[in-house]
Protein backbone atom coordinates (compact mmCIF):
# COMPACT_ATOMS: atom_id res chain seq x y z
CA UNK A 1 0.00 0.00 0.00
CA UNK A 2 2.97 2.48 0.32
CA UNK A 3 4.59 2.10 -2.32
CA UNK A 4 1.37 2.11 -4.52
CA UNK A 5 0.54 5.42 -2.96
CA UNK A 6 3.80 6.83 -3.36
CA UNK A 7 4.02 5.82 -7.21
CA UNK A 8 0.36 7.07 -7.65
CA UNK A 9 1.55 10.12 -5.88
CA UNK A 10 4.28 10.78 -8.50
CA UNK A 11 1.16 11.20 -11.21
CA UNK A 12 -0.18 14.02 -9.31
CA UNK A 13 -2.93 12.52 -7.41
CA UNK A 14 -3.29 13.08 -3.59
CA UNK A 15 -3.23 9.65 -1.87
CA UNK A 16 -4.42 8.74 1.69
CA UNK A 17 -4.38 5.56 3.55
CA UNK A 18 -5.98 3.56 6.31
CA UNK A 19 -7.34 0.43 7.33
CA UNK A 20 -10.07 -1.87 8.51
CA UNK A 21 -8.18 -3.61 10.89
CA UNK A 22 -4.55 -2.63 12.42
CA UNK A 23 -1.31 -1.69 10.92
CA UNK A 24 1.92 -1.29 12.42
CA UNK A 25 3.72 1.80 13.10
CA UNK A 26 6.77 1.14 12.50
CA UNK A 27 5.90 0.72 8.91
CA UNK A 28 4.69 4.22 8.63
CA UNK A 29 7.57 6.09 10.27
CA UNK A 30 7.85 7.91 6.61
CA UNK A 31 4.12 9.29 6.36
CA UNK A 32 2.39 11.96 7.81
CA UNK A 33 -0.62 10.47 10.44
CA UNK A 34 -3.86 12.51 10.56
CA UNK A 35 -6.27 10.78 13.72
CA UNK A 36 -9.78 10.73 12.51
CA UNK A 37 -12.63 9.82 14.53
CA UNK A 38 -15.90 11.07 13.37
CA UNK A 39 -17.28 11.60 9.40
CA UNK A 40 -16.31 15.20 9.48
CA UNK A 41 -12.60 14.75 10.85
CA UNK A 42 -12.04 12.10 7.70
CA UNK A 43 -13.59 14.15 5.45
CA UNK A 44 -10.74 17.10 6.40
CA UNK A 45 -8.16 14.43 7.04
CA UNK A 46 -9.17 13.13 3.02
CA UNK A 47 -8.16 16.65 2.60
CA UNK A 48 -4.77 18.38 3.22
CA UNK A 49 -1.63 19.76 0.95
CA UNK A 50 0.56 16.82 1.63
CA UNK A 51 0.43 14.24 -1.30
CA UNK A 52 0.60 11.16 0.61
CA UNK A 53 -0.48 10.88 4.19
CA UNK A 54 -2.25 7.97 6.56
CA UNK A 55 -5.40 8.36 8.38
CA UNK A 56 -6.02 6.30 11.42
CA UNK A 57 -8.80 6.46 14.92
CA UNK A 58 -6.67 5.67 17.35
CA UNK A 59 -2.76 4.30 18.26
CA UNK A 60 -1.92 1.26 20.33
CA UNK A 61 1.17 2.39 21.88
CA UNK A 62 1.97 -0.97 23.87
CA UNK A 63 1.56 -3.14 21.05
CA UNK A 64 2.96 -0.46 18.40
CA UNK A 65 0.08 -0.69 16.59
CA UNK A 66 -2.36 1.56 14.63
CA UNK A 67 -5.98 1.62 15.11
CA UNK A 68 -7.86 1.54 11.32
CA UNK A 69 -11.62 3.25 10.22
CA UNK A 70 -14.51 1.16 10.71
CA UNK A 71 -15.83 0.12 7.36
CA UNK A 72 -18.97 1.98 7.92
CA UNK A 73 -17.51 5.35 8.72
CA UNK A 74 -15.48 4.99 5.38
CA UNK A 75 -18.95 4.67 3.67
CA UNK A 76 -20.54 7.83 5.44
CA UNK A 77 -17.75 10.24 3.35
CA UNK A 78 -17.31 11.87 -0.25
CA UNK A 79 -13.45 12.32 -1.35
CA UNK A 80 -12.31 14.76 -4.02
CA UNK A 81 -11.73 13.78 -7.59
CA UNK A 82 -8.17 14.18 -7.42
CA UNK A 83 -7.24 11.95 -4.38
CA UNK A 84 -6.97 8.00 -4.37
CA UNK A 85 -8.50 6.04 -0.64
CA UNK A 86 -6.18 3.21 -0.52
CA UNK A 87 -7.58 0.91 2.17
CA UNK A 88 -6.08 -2.09 3.40
CA UNK A 89 -8.83 -4.72 4.44
CA UNK A 90 -6.94 -7.67 5.21
CA UNK A 91 -3.42 -8.71 6.20
CA UNK A 92 -1.46 -12.05 5.80
CA UNK A 93 1.29 -11.76 8.73
CA UNK A 94 4.34 -11.30 6.00
CA UNK A 95 3.53 -14.22 4.53
CA UNK A 96 3.04 -13.92 0.38
CA UNK A 97 0.05 -15.53 0.38
CA UNK A 98 -3.19 -16.04 1.70
CA UNK A 99 -6.78 -17.08 1.99
CA UNK A 100 -8.57 -15.48 4.41
CA UNK A 101 -10.29 -16.60 7.38
CA UNK A 102 -14.41 -16.59 8.76
CA UNK A 103 -14.49 -12.81 9.23
CA UNK A 104 -12.16 -11.03 6.71
CA UNK A 105 -11.78 -9.33 4.73
CA UNK A 106 -12.83 -5.99 5.89
CA UNK A 107 -13.96 -4.37 2.63
CA UNK A 108 -15.81 -1.01 2.75
CA UNK A 109 -19.18 -1.73 0.61
CA UNK A 110 -18.23 1.99 -1.74
CA UNK A 111 -14.89 0.35 -2.61
CA UNK A 112 -14.82 0.64 -6.29
CA UNK A 113 -11.56 -1.52 -6.78
CA UNK A 114 -10.62 -4.67 -4.65
CA UNK A 115 -6.74 -5.49 -5.42
CA UNK A 116 -5.97 -8.62 -4.14
CA UNK A 117 -2.14 -9.58 -3.44
CA UNK A 118 -0.28 -11.91 -3.88
CA UNK A 119 3.59 -12.62 -3.26
CA UNK A 120 5.59 -14.62 -5.65
CA UNK A 121 7.89 -15.82 -2.69
CA UNK A 122 4.95 -17.93 -2.25
CA UNK A 123 4.71 -19.29 -6.29
CA UNK A 124 6.11 -23.15 -6.52
CA UNK A 125 6.51 -23.76 -2.63
CA UNK A 126 4.24 -26.35 -0.67
CA UNK A 127 1.17 -25.53 0.46
CA UNK A 128 1.93 -24.78 4.25
CA UNK A 129 1.97 -22.16 6.88
CA UNK A 130 5.38 -21.14 5.87
CA UNK A 131 4.09 -20.15 2.69
CA UNK A 132 0.29 -19.23 3.59
CA UNK A 133 -1.95 -17.88 6.24
CA UNK A 134 -4.51 -20.01 6.65
CA UNK A 135 -2.89 -22.75 4.66
CA UNK A 136 -5.66 -25.42 5.79
CA UNK A 137 -8.11 -22.91 3.87
CA UNK A 138 -6.36 -23.01 0.64
CA UNK A 139 -5.82 -26.86 0.24
CA UNK A 140 -9.52 -27.27 0.17
CA UNK A 141 -9.23 -24.45 -2.91
CA UNK A 142 -6.74 -25.75 -4.59
CA UNK A 143 -6.98 -28.74 -7.60
CA UNK A 144 -7.54 -32.45 -5.53
CA UNK A 145 -4.05 -33.33 -5.18
CA UNK A 146 -2.09 -30.20 -5.14
CA UNK A 147 0.66 -29.97 -2.78
CA UNK A 148 2.41 -26.80 -3.95
CA UNK A 149 1.33 -23.18 -5.26
CA UNK A 150 1.94 -24.26 -8.86
CA UNK A 151 -0.25 -21.71 -11.61
CA UNK A 152 -3.35 -23.89 -11.20
CA UNK A 153 -3.71 -23.26 -7.77
CA UNK A 154 -2.79 -19.96 -7.33
CA UNK A 155 -5.05 -19.03 -10.23
CA UNK A 156 -7.94 -20.93 -8.18
CA UNK A 157 -7.10 -19.00 -4.82
CA UNK A 158 -7.17 -16.37 -6.72
CA UNK A 159 -9.95 -16.63 -8.22
CA UNK A 160 -12.46 -18.78 -5.72
CA UNK A 161 -15.17 -16.60 -4.25
CA UNK A 162 -13.45 -18.15 -0.54
CA UNK A 163 -9.96 -17.15 -1.60
CA UNK A 164 -8.93 -13.68 -2.92
CA UNK A 165 -12.92 -13.06 -4.25
CA UNK A 166 -14.46 -12.95 -1.01
CA UNK A 167 -15.93 -9.52 0.00
CA UNK A 168 -16.02 -8.54 -3.73
CA UNK A 169 -19.47 -7.34 -4.09
CA UNK A 170 -21.12 -6.88 -7.38
CA UNK A 171 -20.35 -3.27 -9.27
CA UNK A 172 -16.51 -3.60 -7.74
CA UNK A 173 -14.13 -3.66 -9.73
CA UNK A 174 -11.23 -6.75 -8.84
CA UNK A 175 -7.61 -7.53 -9.63
CA UNK A 176 -5.24 -10.02 -9.12
CA UNK A 177 -1.73 -7.93 -7.96
CA UNK A 178 0.79 -10.83 -8.40
CA UNK A 179 4.37 -8.79 -6.61
CA UNK A 180 7.93 -9.68 -6.45
CA UNK A 181 8.23 -10.47 -9.92
CA UNK A 182 11.63 -9.54 -10.04
CA UNK A 183 12.26 -13.40 -8.42
CA UNK A 184 12.95 -14.35 -12.27
CA UNK A 185 12.98 -18.35 -10.93
CA UNK A 186 9.13 -17.29 -9.94
CA UNK A 187 7.75 -15.47 -12.73
CA UNK A 188 7.10 -18.48 -14.92
CA UNK A 189 4.57 -19.32 -12.44
CA UNK A 190 3.49 -16.40 -12.24
CA UNK A 191 3.33 -16.17 -16.07
CA UNK A 192 1.13 -19.20 -16.39
CA UNK A 193 -1.03 -18.32 -13.70
CA UNK A 194 -2.45 -14.94 -15.34
CA UNK A 195 -2.89 -16.88 -18.05
CA UNK A 196 -5.77 -18.85 -16.90
CA UNK A 197 -7.24 -16.00 -15.28
CA UNK A 198 -7.43 -14.43 -18.27
CA UNK A 199 -8.87 -17.03 -19.80
CA UNK A 200 -11.54 -16.48 -16.68
CA UNK A 201 -11.76 -12.95 -17.31
CA UNK A 202 -10.25 -12.08 -14.34
CA UNK A 203 -8.01 -9.05 -14.67
CA UNK A 204 -3.82 -9.70 -13.69
CA UNK A 205 -0.85 -7.94 -13.72
CA UNK A 206 2.60 -9.58 -12.54
CA UNK A 207 4.61 -6.64 -11.20
CA UNK A 208 7.66 -5.88 -9.24
CA UNK A 209 6.42 -2.94 -6.63
CA UNK A 210 9.93 -2.34 -5.47
CA UNK A 211 11.24 -2.60 -8.55
CA UNK A 212 8.22 -0.32 -10.47
CA UNK A 213 8.66 -2.60 -13.26
CA UNK A 214 5.20 -4.13 -14.89
CA UNK A 215 6.16 -7.23 -16.30
CA UNK A 216 2.96 -9.19 -17.75
CA UNK A 217 -0.45 -7.64 -17.52
CA UNK A 218 -3.60 -9.02 -18.34
CA UNK A 219 -6.95 -6.35 -18.31
CA UNK A 220 -10.18 -6.93 -19.91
Amino acid sequence: MRQVAKILARGGLRLRMTTTTRIGIEEFTDFPVVVAASAGELTKACGGREPVRLIVSATLASQRKYIGIDSALLEEIEISDDSVLLVEGDGSRRKPLKVPMEREPVIPACSALVVALMGAAGFGEPIDEEYCYNHQAASGIVPSGSRSFDAASLAAIAAHPAGCRKGVLPGMGFHVLMNQGDLTDKRRIGDAALGILAKQGIDTSLVSLQQEVVYETSRL
